[in-house]
């Protein structure tokens, strides 16, 4: 995978989460270069999406990006999927495309249908509810765990 990029609403601010995501940002740099563009929510689902839709139209973000990356958006409408599901699919990804994936994580109020139907793949990690900065973290590991797995790296083990 040439570049994942991650847009999402807000900062760590939970203690720990910042070290955690720091951590696993630094292990996916040896697979891919990661990037992170945090937006402020406005607590709007709608003004929220008005943002998305100015930054994936912008000139700096199409400057600085793939013509056609994949999005993706972490949904709790979303597939769930196993880690070599996640490797599988980046590997098609690489192979098919620009190897360039967007990855969108909404505010606290998620994303729009509006914005869920620009993407090409809902995500889920399961039923339950994740607060943005515990979805960025569980993110970065999945991104890295798959990653390493295509690569051969032991770090993968599925029981």
């Amino acid at each position: 995978m040439k570049k994942i990029v991650l847009i999402c609403f807000g900062k760590l601010k939970t203690p720990g989460l910042d070290e955690a995501v720091a951590e696993f940002t630094k292990r996916l740099s040896a697979y891919t270069k990661f990037s992170v563009i945090e937006m402020k929510s406005t607590q709007s689902p709608e003004k929220d999406e008005a943002l998305i839709l100015e930054l994936l139209q912008s000139q700096s973000f199409k400057t600085n990006h793939a013509r056609t990356p994949q999005l993706w958006a972490l949904d709790e409408t979303g597939k769930a999927m196993k880690t070599t599901e996640w490797a599988k699919e980046f590997e098609q990804i690489q192979d098919r495309g620009s190897g360039e994936l967007v990855f969108m994580i909404g505010g606290s109020f998620g994303l729009t249908e509006k914005i869920l139907n620009l993407v090409q793949k809902k995500v889920s990690f399961g039923p339950q509810t994740l607060s943005h900065e515990l979805a960025r973290l569980v993110l970065v590991e999945q991104l890295y765990r798959a990653l390493s797995y295509s690569a051969g790296h032991p770090y993968h083990n599925e029981g």
